[in-house]
């Protein structure tokens, strides 16, 4: 299998790594590491052994190419994810996989009609204690989910990086679009959003608060603060409450991809601590898209479809937030 890597920044060098760790396990080769910055994309390439290209259609247009992985800003991902699908090519692309439901459906279309696989690179369904989650949810060990509450807190992570929210996102966006898959892939369909928060000096709401209402009368709470202090570590938590037991998650990144992490279990008043496989999530979802490509992996773990879910949730918040009212999801 020949896949190409459109950007060399910060997600395109894990994908790109992980890609060169399977050469002889799963029979990948980088097809090419592509960059606007040339120099960029030469140092990338010569770390995995590859070409350096700044011309993305000079693998979109090479047959021997057989997949290609979208790491360029979110806003600009319709364009390449279309152009590659419309040339046969399977696609991987990093979320948010678009900045509006137009675009995302365009992607989803095109896939369908050219009978494609499209993979989002949807992360946190390949964190070990998010895995640890929905087995639970899948066994009713401990009855039916009933709520959610996730918070993502990390420091005000576009400065001095070039990150445009036009481009990327803005926090509601960039940062809760994973915790509102999570809740969506728990609870289910969601039926209306209610969202408050602050707007910080970048134009956008930097620390908010959104309430996600679920079809059977499940409810998350989605919090997500991108004006944390110097010296904060990026910290996840994430808690499903079942009717007969909790999960409790909190974990904090202080160096690589696995972070220092609390996991407990609570039920009929017991607490224990929970135990997973710790394993590197970029890695992870890679691995899988390879492996659907090659027709032993479900595409549908890492689904456009649900990433279009936690997109649409996503923006009904950022409307709750521009109205002060609550936004239902038809």
């Amino acid at each position: 299998m020949r896949i190409a890597v459109l950007g060399a920044g910060e997600m395109g060098t894990a994908h790109a790594l992980a890609y060169a760790g399977f050469r002889k396990k799963e029979g990948v080769q980088i097809a090419g590491i592509v960059s606007r910055t040339g120099g960029r994309a030469r140092e990338l390439a010569k770390r995995v052994k590859a070409p350096a290209l700044t011309d993305p259609m000079a693998v979109l247009d090479d047959d021997t190419v057989d997949a290609v992985d979208v790491l360029v800003p979110s806003a600009n991902h319709r364009e390449y994810v279309v152009a590659a699908l419309e040339r046969g090519k399977h696609v991987f692309v990093e979320t948010p996989m678009a900045l509006t439901l137009r675009d995302a459906d365009a992607m989803i279309r095109v896939a369908r009609a050219h009978r494609r696989i499209l993979m989002v690179a949807q992360v946190m369904r390949c964190v070990a204690s998010r895995i640890r989650f929905r087995e639970a949810v899948d066994s009713r060990e401990m009855g039916r989910p009933t709520a959610v509450v996730a918070s993502r807190l990390a420091r005000p992570y576009w400065k001095g990086r070039g990150r445009p929210f036009d481009l990327y996102g803005d926090p509601v966006v960039e940062l809760s679009i994973h915790d509102f898959d999570l809740a969506n892939w728990i609870l289910g369909r969601p039926t209306a959003v209610s969202c408050s928060g602050v707007a910080g000096r970048a134009g956008a709401a930097d620390h908010t608060f959104a309430w996600v209402e679920y079809r059977g009368g499940g409810y998350a709470l989605v919090e997500a603060c991108a004006r944390m202090p110097p010296g904060f570590p990026f910290t996840t938590t994430f808690r499903v409450q079942f009717e007969d037991g909790v999960l409790d998650h909190a974990g904090s990144f202080t160096g690589g991809p696995i972070p220092e992490e609390r996991f407990v279990r609570s039920t009929k008043g017991r607490w224990e601590p929970v135990r997973v496989r710790g394993q590197d999530p970029y890695e992870e979802e890679c691995r899988h898209f390879v492996r659907a490509v090659q027709g032993k992996a479900d595409p549908g773990v890492l689904s456009p479809i649900a990433e279009r879910e936690a997109l649409r949730v996503a923006l009904a918040a950022r409307e709750s937030l521009r109205t002060g009212r609550r936004v239902r999801l038809p």
